[in-house]
């Protein structure tokens, strides 16, 4: 069961760790609509859809996003939950991440200087990151993975926020791709449910995607769940927080 885990785990790190893989080859066309029709040919490519959305996402300047990730195991559960918000003209971020009670804090200037402040009940330590996020990744690079990973079609269009957007599923294992990372050691007939999902305006704007998976092994049930969102896209704000003098005076960058 421990190798299923961390299976699945992996792949829900693909959607938070900013990295990028090949698409699947599909037969994607650039977003040439008018509302009412499909944005891309199904299933999705992962190249076309990663790079058209992080040219509009470029154009504005700045975003926010928003990511969720919960994970049960029989009766015990886990979730993180972190928003970041980017300005690429500048390169500046500011992430806050919530996980297990502990609160961190990171901000980021352009030049690579950045600090942390964590928080955990009433003790608060500051430090100077190991590794800051990528700002041009998080600008939507882990989508090709992602899209790579499931053969996602056309199923619909929803209003979200006021905004029409196209959504595009998969689901069930057949439409899972084995090979894509994460998912190598799954054992697919233990899988119960899968489901995968992606929403993109009429110009190639992904506003969010993610997954779900649930399986069985040796009589526990184990649920991932994974979403991110772009929020705020070209009206984003990255403004240097309170504690950062406080955090000068006791680290050094």
């Amino acid at each position: 069961m421990r190798k299923q885990i961390a299976a699945v785990a992996v792949a829900a790190l693909l959607v938070f760790a900013g990295c990028s893989a090949g698409g699947n080859g599909g037969t994607t066309t650039a977003p040439e609509t008018a509302s009412g029709d499909t944005v891309y040919d199904s299933p999705l490519d992962g190249e076309t859809v990663a790079d058209t959305h992080v040219s509009v996402v470029r154009d504005a300047g700045t975003f926010t996003l928003v990511s969720t990730s919960n994970q049960t195991q029989g009766n015990q559960s886990l979730s993180r939950q972190s928003t970041t918000a980017v300005d690429l003209d500048s390169g500046a971020y500011f992430s806050t991440q919530q996980f297990r009670g502990q609160t961190a804090e990171q901000y980021g200037f352009g030049n690579g200087t950045a600090y942390q402040r964590v928080s955990l009940g009433n003790q608060t330590q500051y430090t100077v990151p190991q590794q800051s996020p990528n700002t041009s990744q998080l600008a939507g690079a882990q989508l090709e993975s992602f899209v790579g990973a499931f053969a996602l079609s056309h199923a619909g269009t929803e209003t979200v926020d006021g905004t029409e957007t196209h959504v595009y599923e998969a689901e069930g294992v057949e439409d899972l791709n084995q090979s894509a990372p994460g998912f190598g050691s799954l054992d697919t007939e233990n899988v119960t449910s899968l489901e995968a999902h992606v929403y993109v305006t009429d110009d190639g704007l992904v506003t969010q995607f993610g997954y779900s998976i649930s399986l069985t092994s040796a009589g526990t049930e184990v649920s991932i769940a994974t979403e991110q969102e772009y929020v705020d896209v070209g009206s984003t704000t990255v403004s240097e927080p309170a504690w950062l003098d406080e955090a000068r005076a006791n680290v050094s960058a």
